[in-house]
């Protein structure tokens, strides 16, 4: 296991399948913990993996906007593989300070403009719902 673990850092380091290995251990290993904890009778390790997961969908939101701009960044694939590995390693705990210090300043900041978003949001899906519901109600 250690010897693949480095083999992969190495690959990433190299540019070899960096993309893929970095999405698979930034993935695959955070997953099979997500469903340990949640077979496990404690709440910590569930609240741990769910601020992972928050912050993993976050910043996949930026790099997916910002992805071909930070291709040009020298070992770009190295440097995130560092970051997720922080993000979901037990001995930093990096998930829930990124949470508390970025996502949660973010989202208060903007959370009257969320608050506005999802209600014109809903209103507009309740709208659409009456719309089809007149028109399969003619069909019929």
């Amino acid at each position: 296991m250690q010897y693949a673990l480095v083999a992969g850092v190495m690959s990433v380091m190299f540019g070899v399948g960096s993309s893929y290995i970095t999405n698979l251990i930034g993935v695959a290993y955070p997953a099979f913990m997500s469903f340990l904890a949640l077979e496990s009778d404690g709440l910590e390790d569930d609240k741990q993996w769910l601020t992972y997961w928050v912050c993993f969908g976050a910043f996949n939101i930026v790099d997916q906007f910002a992805g071909i701009i930070l291709t040009f960044i020298p070992f770009y694939y190295f440097l995130k593989l560092g970051f997720l590995v922080y993000l979901f390693h037990p001995s930093t705990l990096g998930a829930t300070t990124v949470y508390n210090t970025v996502i949660i300043p973010r989202l208060q900041q903007y959370e009257k403009h969320l608050a506005e978003f999802e209600q014109k949001a809903s209103s507009a899906f309740e709208s659409a719902k009456e719309q089809v519901g007149g028109f399969t109600k003619k069909e019929q």
